[in-house]
């Protein structure tokens, strides 16, 4: 696994949960980064899945809770 730090804030000006001092998202726990799986076509037209890891999209990388609720 990739060890990249945690962003600082995410991409939205005056985002009130970056400012807030909330828990970790539950989404990544925390970290950042999550592992979603990603569909994909085989040769033979079987749909398979492969996990990927990526930037938490819930909280845009920042590891603190973005409840969009």
């Amino acid at each position: 696994m990739r060890v990249e730090t945690l962003r600082a804030r995410c991409e939205l000006d005056g985002c009130e949960w970056c400012d807030r001092a909330a828990g970790p998202c539950r989404c990544c726990g925390g970290t950042g980064r999550w592992r979603p799986e990603m569909p994909r076509r085989e040769a033979s037209g079987v749909i398979c899945w492969t996990r990927v890891e990526e930037w938490c999209r819930m909280c845009a990388g920042t590891g603190k809770e973005h409840n969009p609720l």
